[in-house]
Parts: structure tokens; sequence; C-alpha cells
């Protein structure tokens, strides 16, 4: 499990995944900085956390710009501290369209939603991440960008692109103790056989942002092992 009171990033923090990362992290000891557009959202989940909000940090930030990325990171180090983990849970899907019939602003979205709230993510809390004892980051992609089936271009494409952004700055982080990696999932929930359970995926993530994750660093990792 992660050391105890490091500062770790959630963004997406209101999603259908980040509650359970973030009490999954939360219960290990970890100070959480809660990113997402909706700060009372935000807050809300912090509420429900170990120490609430005087421990934790809600925070109403706009990944889609630099300027927004970069005040969220300037707001967690002045509150929480330099944070060493960010776990960027950010992203959405749309699909059912062809190349020829997608609408250029389909595009646009998704790549605007998937791959720059990634980039700016990234690019923010690097500095901090790099230079920390055990850096983590970790990203969520999925099983489609690299073995994509019809009418999901714009999805797959942008998926696609955060996992060459991730696994290109593994590269660069080559010789420090920080990693990157990105996982792969299909369907988050427990309705079906198929899916895989948001608290599976928390484990898994708790394990990338441990100290006995240091050797794994630029790498693509299934959490589809159900079928």
């Amino acid at each position: 499990m992660p050391a105890s009171n490091r500062v770790v990033v959630i963004t997406g923090a209101t999603g259908k995944l980040g509650p359970v990362v973030a009490a999954t992290f939360a219960a290990a000891g970890d100070r959480l900085a809660l990113l997402a557009r909706d700060g009372a959202e935000a807050a809300a989940v912090a509420a429900t956390l170990p120490g609430g909000v005087e421990r934790h940090l809600p925070l109403a930030a706009d990944l889609g710009s630099e300027t927004g990325a970069r005040a969220a990171a300037a707001a967690v180090r002045e509150r929480l501290g330099l944070p060493s983990v960010l776990l960027h849970l950010v992203g959405g899907y749309a699909g059912g369209t062809s190349i020829e019939d997608a609408e250029e602003g389909l595009w646009r979205d998704l790549f605007e939603l998937n791959f720059w709230t990634t980039f700016h993510a990234l690019r923010a809390f690097l500095p901090d991440i790099r230079a920390a004892a055990d850096g983590r980051i970790v990203t969520v992609s999925t099983p489609l960008a690299g073995a994509p089936v019809a009418n999901i271009g714009p999805y797959a494409a942008s998926k696609g692109a955060v996992e060459t952004l991730t696994l290109t700055l593994a590269r660069e982080l080559a010789g420090t103790k920080a990693t990157a990696n990105v996982i792969l999932v299909r369907t988050i929930g427990d309705e079906k056989p198929t899916h895989t359970r948001p608290g599976e995926i928390a484990d898994a993530l708790a394990w990338l942002a441990s100290p006995a994750a240091g050797a794994v660093s630029g790498q693509r990792i299934p959490l589809v092992g159900r079928g």
C-alpha cells in the first residue's frame, strides 16, 4: 500500500472511479488533492474521507487549459505541499459514428477531454513528481486504443494519444525514481462479469503508486482479465 502522508493528486475525482480511488488512498494515510470541474462535488467526496476537508483539498480545476492546470498545481503546493503522485482519471467516451460521418467537433471535444487535460495535468505537476522520492504518474486508456473497432475513431485516437504521451514521458523519466504508466480499462462497473470493478482499479493504482512498483514504468497495463 502507499506510504502514509504523501500528497496524492486525483483528477476526475467526482467521476465513476474517483471516489473509490480516493477512499483507497485516504485509508492508507495519504493526503489527497481532489480535482474536478465542480468544487462542491469535490468537497462532498472529501467529506466522506478520513480527516475530511481539513486533511484533503477539494479543488475546482480547469485542466483544459495550461493556465488552469498550473493554477491547480500551485493551489495543491500551497495547501498540502509538494505532490508525489498524480492519478489522472479524467476521460470520456463517444462512439457509434464512422470516421467519414463523425463531425469535426466530436473529434475536438474528445481530444480536449481525453488528451489535452492529460497534457496540461502532466506538465503542471511533473516537476514535483520528478523530484519526489518515489514519484508516480498513472493515466487511463482503453484496450481499444491499440485494437480499435469500427465507429470509435475519435475516442480511440484520443486515448491513443494519451498512451503515447504517457509512455514517452516514462522514457524521459529514465534515471530518476519517478515512473509513468497507463492502465487499460474497457468498462468500469460491476453489472456484468466482464466489467472491471472500481475497487479493483483502485487496488491496482495503489500498487502502481507504491515504492514496490519502482521497477514498473512505461507500461500499458490491462485491467480486463475477465474477458
